[in-house]
């Protein structure tokens, strides 16, 4: 059985898919245990940002745990069926994940819910829905074809294709570092967003996401609306103050 860790380094938490042995795919226990670290994440105003990584360095997550769903008779005509592995989707803080070996299946999910992706160089990320004679669920779909464009989403998807650390970064999905460096990589950029204000990272996330499916008015209009009302907060204050006193701003 495995486990999921949380820790903490200042305002940023570490998440750890810990299940090594299986690639780190994800079990019933793991799947309730993630659900809770993320309330307890959206909930603790002293952590402004949070990385997921893979216990071992040699997988990010293989998705969920096929040994105990066939053991739970969980697939054909009488089958429970097969819950996802939860997502931090919706959530206000911004998520990185840090994508060393494989995140395949509900991995894959999981690495495209979050935010930003750093992957190392010997990576696979993909699906396998097709491999395994489903569909490739758990927003998958949506969010690839959103992130990447129809026609590169199609190919990735009716392939069943496993990207390369590389391929991954030229399709946009992810920033291409060496293989010990990814979680370095996920960590420095997590302490920089922890640096910022936390509503206007919290308000910079949801803009990108609504602009996703808002028409350009309706953006534009939402984007000014929210640009307006963070010059009136106290962060902007502090942040103008801090540039003219050359200091480095403190911001709540």
């Amino acid at each position: 059985m495995g486990d999921v860790l949380l820790t903490r380094q200042e305002h940023v938490a570490v998440i750890t898919l810990d299940n090594p042995e299986k690639h780190n795919a994800v079990d019933a226990p793991m799947r309730e245990k993630l659900a809770a670290i993320y309330q307890c994440i959206e909930e603790d105003e002293g952590l402004r940002v949070a990385v997921i990584r893979g216990a071992g360095g040699k997988s990010f997550c293989a998705g969920g745990s096929i040994d105990s769903y066939l053991e739970q008779g969980a697939f054909g005509p009488q089958g429970t069926g097969v819950p996802p592995i939860p997502r931090p989707w919706p959530a206000s803080k911004p998520y990185i994940a840090a994508i060393n070996g494989y995140a395949l299946g509900g991995g894959f999910a999981l690495a495209l819910a979050c935010d930003l992706r750093v992957v190392g160089e010997s990576a696979r990320i993909g699906p396998s829905g097709l491999k395994r004679g489903t569909v490739q669920g758990a927003q998958t779909i949506s969010r690839l074809t959103r992130l990447v464009g129809m026609s590169r989403a199609m190919q990735i998807l009716l392939l069943s294709r496993e990207l390369t650390g590389s391929e991954a970064a030229m399709a946009g999905l992810a920033e291409l570092v060496a293989d010990d460096m990814v979680e370095r990589q996920a960590m420095e950029w997590a302490h920089t967003i922890a640096g910022f204000s936390p509503w206007t990272v919290a308000m910079t996330k949801q803009l990108v996401i609504d602009a996703a499916h808002l028409s350009l008015e309706d953006a534009i209009a939402q984007e000014d609306r929210v640009a307006a009302e963070a010059y009136r907060r106290d962060d902007a204050l502090e942040g103008f103050r801090a540039f003219a006193e050359r200091r480095k701003p403190a911001f709540k």
